[in-house]
């Protein structure tokens, strides 16, 4: 089910209380914890335990050349993001694989990147603009920052919601922070901008993030409010602070329905490097204590629910046969690797 569709039905003065709106997420954390007590499902679990933590398991076919895909657009970013000093690092659960697998989750089909609110800033003024050097990468990527009405900030670049999917495979909401994407075959990386927290408002903070997020997302994408000038006032009302401080954690413009996930800024500075797939990227300073705030004390093992976004599933539907399909991974993987080699 749906829960975030079926919450935006709601009346405004509904879904904007905090205490109804926090009350709602706990429903599908319900429902998960139901599962964990199956007897069936915990022996199943044990037995993908044995699979994807204690043997070398990796995908092969499509899912494979999903994250063989993802690599080279991960080299790109990373290239661009040396080339101007922008620090970036592993987030969520591509940041679980690296720490628990080395590299992507065997059945994960996307990269999340977190990235300081000055650093993202920096990143969306030069991206295009290195995308734009290589005719063939601007053809085929798209490019987004959402704006009022959903408006693309980069006027010159194709969306990352650029695609005919009339089976609906993938998640109708869009979103208003920096996303990059091949277009066909479908992949999209997410940058989750973050801010920091003033120590002496985190209690009002904890309370509050979640309805100011929600409503901040859906005022903009309507229209009914200027995205900086919006941002700018419950910034500054929540605790937000463009200085350093102890605490960072997602900004309002990343994802809707999801809580806060709170980083001690010495945890996670100064950052270093983690092998994902053969390559160094950068990483938290600390990753237990990131993976810990994440996705709790146990991440090391496998979930009880294991979540896929099917993207395998809708580039399928994107070509007429499997030897197509694969043609145009080989193709694409191939030029992107050509451009990281020789990358300037």
């Amino acid at each position: 089910m749906n829960f975030e569709r079926l919450y935006s039905k709601l009346p405004d003065f509904i879904k904007y209380n905090r205490h109804i709106l926090n009350f709602f997420l706990k429903i599908p954390k319900l429902l998960s914890k139901f599962n964990k007590k199956s007897r069936m499902f915990h022996s199943h679990n044990q037995l993908f335990e044995l699979i994807f933590l204690h043997s070398d398991f990796q995908f092969t076919g499509t899912p494979r050349n999903i994250q063989l895909l993802y690599i080279e657009l991960l080299r790109f970013i990373d290239n661009v993001c040396n080339k101007y000093d922008i620090d970036y690092w592993l987030d969520c659960g591509t940041l679980l694989g690296a720490v628990r697998h080395g590299g992507f989750i065997p059945w994960d089909d996307d990269i999340d990147l977190g990235i300081m609110r000055e650093d993202y800033n920096k990143l969306i003024e030069v991206l295009p603009k290195e995308i734009s050097k290589y005719d063939y990468l601007k053809q085929e990527c798209g490019l987004s920052l959402l704006r009022e009405n959903k408006e693309n900030y980069f006027k010159d670049f194709k969306s990352v919601y650029d695609f005919e999917d009339p089976k609906g495979l993938l998640d109708e909401a869009k979103f208003l922070f920096l996303q990059f994407a091949w277009l066909k075959p479908y992949i999209k990386v997410d940058f989750f901008p973050k801010d920091y927290v003033l120590e002496e408002k985190l209690d009002y903070f904890k309370k509050n993030y979640l309805s100011t997020k929600y409503e901040l997302n859906k005022r903009v994408k309507q229209g009914n409010k200027n995205f900086d000038e919006y941002m700018q006032l419950k910034n500054k009302k929540i605790g937000f602070s463009s200085e350093k401080a102890k605490y960072i954690t997602d900004s309002l413009d990343v994802l809707q329905l999801s809580d806060a996930y709170i980083f001690e800024t010495d945890k996670v500075f100064p950052l270093t490097t983690i092998n994902f797939e053969g390559y160094d990227f950068k990483c938290p300073k600390d990753t237990d204590h990131c993976l810990k705030s994440l996705f709790g004390p146990n991440y090391m093992s496998l979930p009880s629910i294991i979540e896929r976004h099917n993207i395998d599933l809708f580039i399928k539907t994107q070509f007429k046969s499997k030897e197509e399909m694969d043609d145009k991974f080989k193709k694409d993987i191939e030029y992107l690797k050509e451009i990281n080699d020789n990358f300037e």
